[in-house]
């Protein structure tokens, strides 16, 4: 029989407290949020010289490893898409710690290498969180995380000749990425109030997320805050630019709720250059009691995926030039028991519309 286990105690702290709306709960183990402090990596250390020597002298241990290891060890391919003349698709040859994205100048072209996150660092630990094209697919900017960290470093590359331009931003976290449609300028959140402290150790709350306005070729310290709330620090924007290019969308949320509101601003009043402070935005939907979800616009009338009075979501449409609610319309109703998941616009005049149904996708 094995020995018994003595796990290391932790100290319990009960002068810790949070007060919720008038109701008091303890926070004993608050110190383990310190992951600099001497306690609590002795209290790791601790926890790893328990458990590492049953782990290893594991007698499968082996027999698991090998297994897994075949199991995962087979060639993925990810779904293809165009983007400006060109297509691009996701491969993992098998065992590769980050998918590598292929690039072909039509559908019959041999493919070539356009981004190989396993290179950007010695252990391919760094990998790509994101991407964002251009209109024209000439640009493409590239949201990077390091060992999985929420912290993002954000970089571009010219997608013709596949080398990256000097323009780095950092302190990215939570952020969009949107271009704007001449491709000069480029929109992205950071909380620029964030401690210099290891990226991904921190455990304090970042507040006051702002947008940004990156004019290319310029130094992110000369980028221009476009969006900020600061009496509700809470709150955090996602900026993306319409499919015909001339309305700049604003989606704010204060939760993981699915609610939000939405604004919006014609960029055709100036071009990228004339970005230089705060962006008058129009207020279309200024409170948070649905979700808006931006899927498409022809002219002035707006698609959305909301779920307002629609639990499993529905298609509404608002004309901007008659915004009240009571001129909105509704595309595709909510579905009696599918929950409306996504739904895209395709080839410019249709929409391909994805559904759960009883645990399995339906595509329409």
């Amino acid at each position: 029989m094995s020995a018994k286990l003595e796990y290391p105690a932790a100290r319990r702290d009960e002068t810790v407290t949070n007060d919720f709306h008038g109701i008091t709960i303890q926070d004993p183990y608050r110190w383990l949020e310190d992951p600099d402090s001497t306690e609590t990596k002795t209290f790791v250390n601790e926890q790893n010289a328990l458990s590492n020597p049953y782990i290893h002298s594991y007698q499968h241990r082996e027999l698991v490893n090998k297994t897994l290891t075949k199991m995962w060890n087979y060639p993925k391919f990810g779904c293809p898409h165009k983007r400006g003349p060109r297509y691009f698709y996701g491969h993992n040859s098998g065992l590769q710690n980050q998918s590598v994205t292929y690039m072909m100048d039509d559908l019959e072209a041999e493919p070539q290498i356009f981004i190989d996150p396993n290179t950007f660092s010695e252990d391919g630990t760094v990998s790509v969180s994101s991407k964002k094209f251009t209109k024209d697919g000439s640009l493409c900017a590239l949201s990077l995380s390091s060992s999985g960290s929420d912290w993002k470093t954000i970089k571009f590359i010219n997608v013709e000749t596949k080398e990256y331009l000097p323009d780095v931003l950092k302190k990215v976290k939570f952020s969009c990425l949107a271009f704007t449609p001449d491709n000069k300028g480029f929109f992205y959140n950071c909380f620029p109030s964030a401690a210099d402290n290891h990226e991904g150790e921190e455990v304090d709350q970042n507040l006051n997320q702002k947008l940004f306005f990156h004019r290319m070729g310029t130094d992110q310290s000369e980028d221009i805050i476009c969006a900020e709330f600061p009496d509700n620090p809470h709150w955090m924007s996602a900026a993306s630019v319409s499919d015909c290019q001339n309305y700049l969308l604003l989606e704010i949320s204060e939760s993981c709720k699915p609610v939000n509101k939405l604004y919006y601003y014609d960029m055709r009043s100036h071009g990228s250059e004339g970005f230089t402070g705060l962006i008058p935005f129009i207020k279309l939907i200024d409170k948070f009691d649905a979700e808006y979800d931006y899927i498409t616009n022809e002219g002035t009338v707006f698609t959305f995926k909301t779920n307002l009075d629609a639990s499993r979501y529905r298609v509404i449409t608002i004309d901007f030039e008659n915004p009240g609610p009571e001129n909105w319309k509704t595309l595709i109703p909510g579905h009696p028991t599918d929950v409306l998941e996504n739904i895209t616009c395709v080839n410019q005049n249709k929409l391909i519309v994805i559904y759960m149904h009883d645990v399995k996708v339906l595509k329409y």
